[in-house]
């Protein structure tokens, strides 16, 4: 019988210790985690994996804010697209050189995945994802000002945070 298991990484997880994302943090972090996928896979064990991104939306959304006079900004579903497919393409390269190296070669897939949201969620009216990173007061406040929200998470710093609506449908899960 074929074991099927279900593994989070949190989008903290390939974050550095400050919470940047560097593309160097997060391939160390992720080829770190897949050589312990890769064990289970090599074990007979059917993974699907799924990870957050909330660090690595609030970077894309820095990079929009500071580009916007030269690139017109994108909408924060297509950031989090972004950093779905780059965090998928990341993980599936890792995960497939582990499994490689234990002589256990496999085709690995990455899936964007799109949800149905309820416009009406009131999760719209009190944004409570905590996303990018911890910034002083000050500088947090200058970006409230400007109508982001942020949220003090006490000695680390302050936070943005986003909308996170419940979802109604995974489009994708066919």
């Amino acid at each position: 019988m074929v074991s099927r298991v279900v593994i989070a990484l949190g989008g903290n997880a390939m974050t550095a210790p400050d919470g940047s994302a560097r593309p160097d943090d997060q391939r160390s972090a992720l080829t770190a985690a897949m050589e312990h996928v890769a064990d289970l896979v090599a074990g007979g064990t059917e993974v699907v994996l799924t990870h957050g991104n909330g660090p690595q939306v609030g970077n894309l959304l820095v990079k929009n804010e500071l580009a916007a006079d030269v690139v017109p900004p994108v909408t924060l579903d297509w950031c989090g697209a972004q950093t779905q497919a780059t965090i998928g393409f990341t993980i599936a390269n890792a995960l497939e050189s582990a499994l490689a190296r234990r002589g256990r070669p496999r085709a690995v897939s990455a899936v964007v995945t799109r949800t149905l949201v309820d416009a009406a969620d009131p999760a719209f009216d009190r944004p409570a994802k905590p996303v990018g990173r911890y910034l002083p007061e000050e500088e947090a406040m200058r970006l409230a000002a400007l109508g982001q929200d942020w949220i003090d998470f006490g000695a680390r710093g302050w936070r943005r945070v986003v909308p996170s609506p419940q979802p109604r449908e995974i489009l994708d899960a066919p």
